[in-house]
């Protein structure tokens, strides 16, 4: 998110280069003109919100929600630059519930605020702030490429090896995705089925070749065994005779001693 600050005489010299809505120029334009707009002032500043933010917002930690969040930044762009006038890009058009609450977070009241949605579009100005955010955007994705060795494209789901990116490395990157983010979220949600299957079919496998349970074991009691307490996570139960028996959780079923007392706990036990 970015705030841009100008004398209200320097609008002029925003129309004549032409500045617009960030999302309809193309990355060069916005480039060029990222250059032409800090020429007419360098008053502004830049807010970097990661993924970890933006998913505790949706979460709504702290009674916050996108809306909020972006509020909550918009409030602490404005106390640094401190203008006596601000033209804000509402997220939505419950112009005044926003208002309301920005109201409430700046330390300066006295600030005057004009909120449009889409206001991108309409103020120069607010053009002007757009085409900086998006220009550092750009360049901060650069940044994760190279910092990650992966050419992922623009980031954005219209861009198929940003799509192809995603469905290779969401595990292995969690960092850089916001886990509330929609694709990211049918990819896992995906993957949790997947693996639902695929668990429930072991299970379906391990009850079909299951032939060992506790009461299997009660029968060597007869026969001078007792139950021990298991050692492992992995062990149902432990009996101690005239031989070792283990049963592991998952069915399986291990004898250690002579080879002779073996044999009659198979023998026993239908093995």
């Amino acid at each position: 998110m970015c705030g841009f600050q100008i004398e209200e005489k320097q609008e002029s010299q925003l129309r004549k280069i032409k500045v617009k809505d960030s999302k309809l120029l193309t990355r060069g334009e916005r480039e060029d003109l990222y250059t032409q707009i800090l020429k007419i002032s360098d008053k502004y500043k830049i807010v970097i919100i990661n993924p970890q933010e933006i998913d505790r917002a949706v979460q709504g930690h702290d009674g916050l929600n996108l809306n909020w969040l972006e509020a909550d930044k918009s409030a602490e762009i404005l106390d640094d630059l401190g203008p006596n006038k601000a033209i804000i890009d509402a997220p939505g058009n419950n112009i005044e519930k926003y208002k309301t609450y920005l109201s409430k977070k700046l330390k300066n009241k006295e600030i005057k605020l004009i909120l449009e949605h889409k206001a991108d579009v309409n103020y120069p100005v607010v053009s002007a702030a757009s085409i900086l955010a998006k220009v550092t955007r750009d360049t901060e994705i650069e940044l994760l490429k190279k910092q990650i060795g992966i050419d992922f494209g623009s980031g954005y789901m219209s861009d198929p090896k940003t799509v192809e990116f995603l469905q290779k490395n969401f595990e292995n990157y969690p960092e850089l995705f916001r886990k509330s983010w929609f694709p990211y979220q049918d990819l896992v949600n995906k993957k949790f089925q997947k693996s639902l299957s695929d668990f429930t079919q072991f299970l379906k496998e391990e009850t079909r070749h299951k032939s060992h349970t506790l009461e299997d074991l009660k029968k060597l009691e007869d026969f001078g065994f007792h139950f021990e307490k298991p050692k492992s996570g992995h062990e149902l139960a432990i009996m101690k005779g005239p031989c070792t028996v283990i049963l592991y959780k998952n069915g399986k079923l291990l004898v250690q001693g002579e080879e002779e007392d073996k044999k009659n706990v198979q023998k026993l036990l239908g093995l």
